[in-house]
């Protein structure tokens, strides 16, 4: 009797996780229950193809395109057949550094570190070279930021006038004095001074946020959105419509804050972007 070859496929799926765990490590403390790599809940990989756009490999994977594009620090414009993207699934990934311990990755994106071992499996400390996913809302990589920023220089004016004291980036958290990421600027201006909207939209909210103490969002229905935090006192109300200049705040030192200042934030389609390459 030939065999069948559907049978024979059918064997093989059932047989092939168990032939695979006989060639695994046991699981021990200070490592993972399983290799990252046969995580298969975590990500998966893809080969970009001829006409592969970004935002389409993202909705047809089901990926939002943020997690895509940090996981992969890719620029858009120079996306090429043939070229290997990670999917991630619930985050972004990390690759472990030597001496990284799973608090200092934790503290690094501000991340409970339970969440990182639950998305991974881990019941040790991760070793050096590893990749680990990082269950956070991303930051877009200054390539990408670059690639969105073209030729929008003049998108927003300036909130307010004052020397930048911390940029958009890596710094040290200067609360926690950790390694994070800034996801804005900060102006150094006295407290009570005049905010401004950077363009015209409507205000989707204005009120107390967490580590942004008084916060103002306004969006400016284009996939944009801009945010003014640490303020000592609202002079607009949610759902209002505001123009570009108009005051919509003073300069405090609300929420997470060391002094006072203004933090602006611009973000793209809910993700973060350095203002400087919107500003003239």
């Amino acid at each position: 009797m030939s065999e069948n070859p559907l049978l024979a496929a059918a064997l093989a799926l059932l047989l092939f996780p168990l032939l695979l765990a006989s060639f695994l490590p046991p699981a021990s403390v200070g490592g993972p229950v399983l290799p990252i790599a046969a995580t298969q809940a975590t990500w998966s990989t893809y080969t970009v193809q001829a006409g592969d756009t970004l935002s389409g490999i993202a909705q047809q994977a089901g990926v939002p395109l943020d997690y895509l594009i940090a996981s992969n620090d890719v620029d858009p414009s120079r996306l090429r057949p043939g070229q290997q993207l990670v999917l991630p699934t619930g985050g972004v990934l990390h690759t472990v550094k030597l001496g990284q311990t799973l608090a200092d990755i934790a503290k690094s994106y501000e991340v409970a570190e339970a969440a990182i071992r639950l998305a991974n499996r881990l019941t040790g400390e991760p070793t050096a070279g590893m990749r680990i996913l990082i269950p956070v809302p991303p930051v877009v990589p200054q390539a990408t930021a670059l690639a969105l920023g073209k030729g929008e220089a003049t998108r927003f004016s300036w909130p307010a006038r004052g020397p930048i004291s911390s940029p958009f980036g890596p710094r040290i958290h200067p609360i926690y004095r950790v390694s994070s990421f800034h996801s804005g600027v900060d102006l150094a201006i006295p407290e009570g001074t005049h905010v401004h909207a950077a363009a015209s939209g409507r205000v989707v909210t204005a009120g107390w946020e967490g580590g942004y103490g008084l916060l103002v969002v306004v969006d400016h229905e284009d996939g944009y959105a801009t945010y003014y935090g640490h303020l000592s006192q609202l002079l607009v109300s949610v759902g209002q419509f505001v123009e570009i200049g108009q005051v919509v705040a003073r300069s405090g030192n609300t929420g997470l804050s060391t002094g006072p200042h203004l933090h602006f934030e611009v973000r793209c389609d809910g993700v973060a972007v350095d203002p400087l390459l919107f500003l003239p």
